[in-house]
């Protein structure tokens, strides 16, 4: 038994295609491929334009999450660090400090099984020059950043510094808490009490504040950039009507839709369903209502953001193109050899049902690894039967907590 083709069949069963499957199976989406391939080669670009980020629209089971791990690994093979997003309960889109901290927990090395902010300050800290570079330019006035990340820079420089105070640096940046009394002494060790006037920064603001930070760092430590890739952002649309409008404009800023917003050196992808624009933003008057609200609210620069995010969702996303007969002859073979390799057994060709307008990718994979199963141990023909699950959209106030954040009525 071959155990990785094994793991890669049991993920296509389950719907949750890993890396060895993504690897094996490939994708026949070349437009959106090249695509992200631009946006990796735009991940720097003047700070002054939008950002290159993309969405993806397709049904449930098409292969919007087979497609973001094909690009995962095109990111990581360009040399970028590659987080890969759940939206969920516990990682709501409307707050940026949970969704940074689990794009950190996710995030993947190009090159290493490695923490990605362990592995980015280990590589500063043997290169000292870049991170004086660096900062520098996080020190620099209007850089936008807090002064609290040029004192750990300045700290992480200093060889004396103790390995357990540059672990809770590590944390810090990757989200985590960081006592202002401790900062303050280890400044105070190294003879720069006042080097650096530190303050309080509001969760929210520091939560953008790392997102900016994090792409420089790694770049600095020699990666290409960061990747960001968010699976299932139409859960959106079970927030209550004030989370949505902010995940609205979160997800804006994460694709620098307005360049003011931009995160110069992050590439962003989300996968939504392509019947979210009917179902929830026209449905419930977003575009018209869930601006207006945070401009009532005096947020006038998310309100804007919203909007381009709305606007986004509703007319940018590039649909998935759906399977077409050489399409599924290619996949049907290469799976026929994995689940062979998998299971030490000479899986026969399995009937290639008729393609129809309804059915999906996942319906074909799953209905052709049923085939195989019961031939191998039932020693008899399936009768598979395919359905369609709907999205349930229905609000749900336990889906979008945000605090800090009153929630009005619709």
């Amino acid at each position: 038994m071959n155990l990785p083709a094994r793991i890669a069949i049991e993920a296509l069963r389950a719907g949750v295609p890993n890396r060895e499957a993504v690897r094996l199976l490939g994708t026949e989406q070349t437009a959106i491929e090249q695509g992200f391939e631009q946006a990796l080669q735009r991940a720097w670009a003047d700070g002054a334009r939008p950002g290159t980020g993309l969405g993806i629209a397709g049904d449930f089971g098409t292969g919007k999450s087979h497609l973001l791990g094909c690009l995962a690994e095109i990111a990581l093979t360009q040399g970028f660090v590659v987080s890969r997003v759940v939206v969920s309960k516990e990682t709501p889109l409307s707050d940026p400090a949970r969704l940074y901290q689990a794009a950190l927990r996710e995030a993947a090395l190009p090159d290493r099984n490695d923490d990605p902010m362990t592995a980015a300050l280990a590589e500063l800290r043997r290169q000292p020059a870049r991170l004086s570079d660096l900062q520098a330019a996080v020190s620099a006035p209007g850089s936008g950043f807090a002064p609290v990340f040029g004192a750990l820079l300045f700290l992480l420089g200093r060889p004396a510094t103790p390995a357990e105070r540059v672990r809770r640096f590590e944390k810090f940046l990757a989200g985590g808490r960081l006592a202002q009394a401790d900062l303050r002494q280890a400044l105070k060790e190294a003879g720069a009490a006042k080097m650096f006037e530190l303050r309080a920064v509001p969760g929210v603001e520091l939560a953008r504040q790392l997102a900016l930070f994090a792409p420089l760092l790694f770049r600095a430590a020699g990666f290409a950039g960061w990747c960001l890739l968010l699976d299932e952002a139409e859960l959106i649309g079970r927030y209550t009507p004030l989370q949505r409008a902010l995940a609205y404009a979160e997800l804006a800023r994460w694709l620098g839709l307005d360049a003011t917003a931009r995160v110069p050196g992050l590439v962003a992808v989300y996968a939504i369903t392509d019947d979210f624009r009917a179902a929830v933003i026209e449905a419930r008057g977003d575009a018209e209502k869930l601006p207006e609200r945070l401009r009532l609210k005096g947020r006038t620069a998310q309100a804007a953001l919203a909007q381009a995010g709305i606007r986004h969702i509703s007319a940018a996303p590039r649909r998935l193109l759906p399977p077409g007969d050489t399409d599924l002859a290619t996949c049907h073979g290469r799976l026929r050899e994995l689940y062979t390799s998998a299971h030490d057994w000479p899986a026969p060709p399995a009937p290639l049902a008729t393609r129809t307008a309804a059915g999906t990718m996942r319906q074909y994979i799953k209905s052709w690894i049923t085939y195989w199963d019961v031939l191998r141990l039932e020693g008899s023909v399936a009768q598979i039967v395919a359905g369609t699950l709907g999205m349930d959209y229905a609000e749900n106030a336990d889906f979008s907590p945000v605090p800090g954040a009153e929630e009005d009525s619709a």
